[in-house]
């Protein structure tokens, strides 16, 4: 397998956004230097835990520039625990929603596992914390965890990439954003994975819409579709004080690109939405499984967004897109698609990678450089509150001000 961007190609690439964006350029400690291994640990190894241990075990397997060690791994299931372990000290990647992918191998045809043989197992996260040898920690628990685990990493002296959201209620992110702000004046790392800062297509799609070719954008309409329920495997997202209802949990990514195209969060939010298909399913459910929302942003600009989990599996009914109208045109984002007035089209050049591979790789470099992440705290905060005024507007039924939220 060969890797989606060469580690050079990568560090221009990275370069450019950062100061395309204005959010990740300026230093924020000397950083650890290009030649030094980095340590990982992992806590939280379900299906997105694995996905990111997969992202870096494929790239230990393909570069000899990634320089990364897996020192330790924690779930509180021992079998799975135990599964990740035997696979990460093999260099096989861990099979992932009934699919095992291939092995990593060496150029010579062998297997890549010698990296990682000392790797320690641990069902209580505290114990990998207190780990010495670990140097970063990768955190993709259920929501309601996010901050404590956070919190507690920081405070162990880690650079801490944590999964979206930032966390599950107001009390939490205002919490979290202080600690790491504190965090990050003493010389750490933060990122949160909303990695669609890192796709390529977005990147590129949102910088030409900000350019002015296409003057100001004025409205956007959005959707998440998806096609059934929530794996079943996880029982903590359908209860709403652990994942924050599909509106938090999910739909986070894209709130962060409705404030990302418009440089801004929402001055208020209105909504309705209900259970429909799944009813009780699983038993002691308590999440919507549709919705639909309207978002004004400064200036009077609109979104228009819906999210339902019982779409129809085609492509008139399905998926996820987000269309950015602009008074002479509009951008197709995901798939870096413009349109001009009279109806042309062109598509914008952008390199293919995956997205969070890339951000992985990022939020590394970052490390290494002392630079200040992209999807950092202000970013992940932004969109975090966001998802969380969406849940007040839902919840009450009436349109929602920022202000009410208390967020600063």
């Amino acid at each position: 397998m060969k890797p989606d961007l060469s580690r050079r190609q990568f560090l221009v690439h990275s370069a450019g956004v950062a100061g395309a964006l204005g959010l990740g350029g300026h230093r924020v400690h000397a950083g650890v230097g290009p030649d030094r291994s980095l340590r990982l640990g992992f806590i939280g190894l379900g299906d997105r835990g694995r996905h990111l241990l997969n992202s870096l075990l494929r790239w230990q397997g393909d570069s000899a520039d990634a320089k990364i060690e897996i020192r330790a791994l924690c779930d509180v299931h021992p079998q799975r625990l135990k599964r990740c372990l035997t696979m990460v000290r093999d260099g096989v990647p861990v099979k992932t929603r009934g699919k095992q992918q291939p092995e990593l191998a060496n150029p010579d045809g062998g297997r890549r596992a010698g990296s990682n043989v000392s790797v320690q197992g641990f069902t209580n996260y505290r114990e990998l914390l207190d780990c010495r040898d670990v140097d970063i920690v990768f955190i993709a628990t259920p929501v309601h965890l996010h901050a404590d685990h956070a919190i507690c990493a920081l405070g162990a002296g880690k650079h801490v990439y944590l999964e979206k959201p930032l966390a599950g209620t107001v009390h939490d992110c205002q919490k979290l954003k202080a600690e790491c702000q504190n965090a990050e004046a003493k010389g750490l790392t933060f990122q949160v994975g909303f990695q669609r800062r890192y796709n390529p297509r977005y990147e590129k799609s949102i910088a030409y819409l900000q350019g002015g070719e296409l003057g100001a954008p004025l409205f956007m309409r959005a959707q998440w579709h998806a096609t059934g329920n929530s794996p079943k495997d996880k029982p903590w997202i359908f209860r709403r004080e652990k994942s924050g209802d599909i509106v938090v949990e999910q739909a986070c990514h894209q709130f962060d690109i409705f404030n990302w195209v418009f440089q801004s969060v929402p001055r208020r939010v209105c909504g309705l939405g209900g259970v429909s298909r799944y009813d009780d399913q699983p038993p002691g459910r308590d999440t919507l499984d549709h919705y639909g929302l309207i978002l004004e942003y400064p200036g009077g600009a609109k979104v228009h967004f819906s999210h339902l989990s019982f779409s129809v599996p085609e492509r008139r009914f399905s998926g996820i897109y987000e269309l950015a109208f602009a008074a002479d045109g509009g951008v197709d984002l995901a798939n870096a698609q413009a349109w001009s007035r009279d109806g042309t089209s062109r598509r914008l050049e952008a390199p293919r990678g995956n997205d969070t591979q890339l951000a992985l790789q990022a939020f590394l470099q970052c490390v290494r450089t002392g630079q200040r992440t992209i999807a950092n705290i202000d970013v992940a905060y932004s969109a975090t509150m966001t998802s969380l005024l969406a849940q007040r507007a839902l919840d009450s039924g009436r349109t929602v001000e920022w202000s009410d939220l208390g967020a600063g």
